[in-house]
């Protein structure tokens, strides 16, 4: 009778009972990958506070999702839900074959895509793989206007140090210059830099960033200054319009910010998106690979980039900004440097 009685504690401390008295249920493979997921995120991710997010609703809401075994596209589609809730457009999640998920916002664009050659009498012209096209503008072919079109590193390859310089030489005299990045959505920082810097003679503090660093939704590292140099090479002293609009996020916000940063630089435009994350890429045993946003972006005056967006000094909404035959905001900032 001992002896069975000893037993029966020895298989309750092995295999502890629950009111229906069986084993508590062990999660799927597909729940344990999801909760890894979602412990990454919830160690790592940097807007949980700015954007009010309640993570462990989100578990709480989803986790049922996958508790059963899931393929690797099924499964990564759902991550792809989850992820939504964050509204974060450097956020995304990969299929094994490599089809990207992202946050499926939307946007107003404040541009047309074929009237470049209305606005010039002497045509335009391009650097790079058309990275950037520039052109004399105006009643009088005295104002130059230069279109940065994208920041990424692959198609900035073709655009040389040379060029640089060469194209701030051609519009040295210019009565005002018309920087356009309406279409620009990003790419690498230092890109922007190479244009930003000629229009300053000093060191200027254009934003912030500080990285989430501790298990704490609120732990992050001090803050970063992000500081424009001057370049050593030409630079243009003249009024200078910059357009922005919606399509404008991530390193291109940047740029944006380098050039509010400088003197005689007027923002005009819509806002940008608000869209800074520094993402991180992690990998699953199943082949999905998803990105988390790692650090919390500021403008030079500490506002929040993600999800605000900068703000132009001149403001026209995206509707009132183009048509099928005029650049209605291009005008504008012709007229505005045409009466300075």
């Amino acid at each position: 009778m001992r002896a069975s009685r000893k037993l029966f504690f020895a298989l309750v401390f092995v295999f502890p009972f629950f009111s229906n008295g069986c084993p508590p249920p062990q999660p799927s493979e597909t729940q344990q990958l999801f909760d890894q997921v979602w412990s990454t995120f919830d160690q790592n991710y940097s807007y949980f506070e700015a954007k009010d997010i309640d993570w462990d609703d989100v578990r709480d809401d989803y986790r049922p999702l996958f508790s059963q075994d899931l393929s690797a596209a099924v499964f990564a589609e759902r991550i792809a839900e989850m992820q939504q809730e964050l509204h974060d457009w450097h956020v995304w999640v990969r299929k094994p074959t490599g089809e990207y998920l992202g946050y499926e916002g939307d946007y107003d664009i404040n541009y047309p895509f074929t009237l470049y050659g209305r606005y010039t009498t002497q045509g335009y012209s391009t650097i790079g793989d058309d990275v950037i096209f520039h052109a004399w503008v105006g009643d009088d072919d005295d104002i130059a206007y230069i279109v940065v079109d994208t920041l990424d590193s692959t198609a900035w390859q073709s655009v040389s140090d040379a060029a640089i310089g060469n194209l701030f030489v051609t519009y040295q005299d210019a009565e005002g210059m018309i920087l356009d990045i309406r279409a620009n959505s990003g790419g690498n920082e230092n890109n922007a830099i190479k244009i930003a810097s000629r229009f300053t003679h000093s060191s200027v503090i254009y934003g912030y960033t500080e990285t989430r660093n501790g298990p704490d939704h609120g732990d992050f590292d001090p803050l970063v200054t992000k500081t424009l140099a001057s370049s050593a090479g030409m630079h243009f002293d003249g009024p200078v319009v910059c357009l922005i609009g919606q399509r404008c996020m991530s390193s291109a916000e940047w740029f944006a910010l380098m050039m509010r940063a400088c003197p005689n630089v007027t923002l005009m435009g819509d806002w940008t998106r608000g869209a800074s994350g520094n993402p991180q890429t992690y990998s699953l045993s199943n082949g999905v690979t998803y990105a988390v946003s790692r650090w919390a972006a500021y403008t030079d005056t500490l506002d929040v980039i993600e999800d605000n967006g900068i703000e132009p000094d001149e403001y026209l909404p995206a509707v009132l900004s183009y048509d099928d035959t005029r650049d209605y905001l291009l005008e504008d900032a012709i007229d505005f440097l045409q009466i300075l």
